[in-house]
């Protein structure tokens, strides 16, 4: 399985869950493969795009970030190590949270082992959601069952999941606390099926805890009219912000 957040940069000939006609993943208590799999269309209105928010920005005693210029946002990784090569110690800044959520997803997306993520959900999720690493652990079982694996046992040796994560826009910043949304590349090779690689929109709710950037329970909003080809005027009209790694 691939993360490219942590071994940058690996490229598919072809980071399928999401189609560009419209399916969309959602971090709905880590249903990956269950949500991402089912059609959802993009609705005609559109809110206000997002100021640019530079990666340095720290959040002000306000709450609200420096708005400056759109510069791409650098992902970072967190100053610590922990368990399985996750990393930890993210600073507190909206480039700190930022590169949290692409790490965290990275995770969430390409692991197929329950016991596993249970395990990377104690690392990453927040306190307050105290069903975090069980949810996600059920996310994963769901996930294989939808890719036509069994919910338990081995993975694969030939299976391949990659998540990559390009362009970022938050919402509700706080002092403590950012939905960020990520607009990210994600395929997979599996036994049986046709490799496929579609784009789709990856929310997270970031806490502040402990010095460092945490998962939070979902915001069960719906992001998936944001949906656009990375790169493109809709996604700059969307309030979509290219990573760089």
């Amino acid at each position: 399985m691939s993360r490219p957040f942590l071994a940058r940069r690996r490229r598919w000939p072809l980071y399928v869950l999401l189609v560009a006609a419209g399916l969309v993943l959602a971090a709905a208590a880590g249903l990956v493969a269950e949500a991402a799999l089912s059609p959802q269309r993009r609705e005609n209105f559109r809110l206000p795009p997002v100021s640019p928010l530079p990666g340095a920005s720290p959040l002000s005693s306000s709450g609200s970030p420096d708005r400056t210029s759109g510069r791409p946002l650098q992902v970072i990784q967190g100053r610590r190590p922990a368990a399985g090569g996750i990393r930890t110690g993210f600073p507190g800044t909206l480039a700190g949270a930022v590169s949290a959520a692409v790490q965290d997803w990275s995770w969430i997306a390409c692991d197929l082992d329950p016991a596993g993520m249970r395990m990377v959900g104690r690392v990453i999720t927040a306190p307050s959601w105290r069903d975090g690493p069980a949810e996600l652990a059920a996310g994963v079982r769901g996930t294989r069952i939808k890719l036509g694996l069994t919910a338990s046992g081995p993975v694969p040796a030939a299976a391949r999941l990659n998540f990559d994560a390009v362009e970022y826009q938050v919402r509700d910043v706080g002092r403590r606390q950012v939905i960020v949304l990520l607009l990210a590349y994600y395929g997979f090779a599996i036994p049986g099926h046709q490799p496929q690689v579609e784009t789709g929109v990856y929310p997270a709710t970031m806490l502040r805890a402990g010095g460092d950037w945490k998962l939070g329970a979902p915001d069960g909003q719906d992001y998936s009219w944001l949906l656009a080809r990375p790169g493109s005027a809709q996604a700059s009209a969307d309030g979509w912000h290219p990573l760089y790694y």
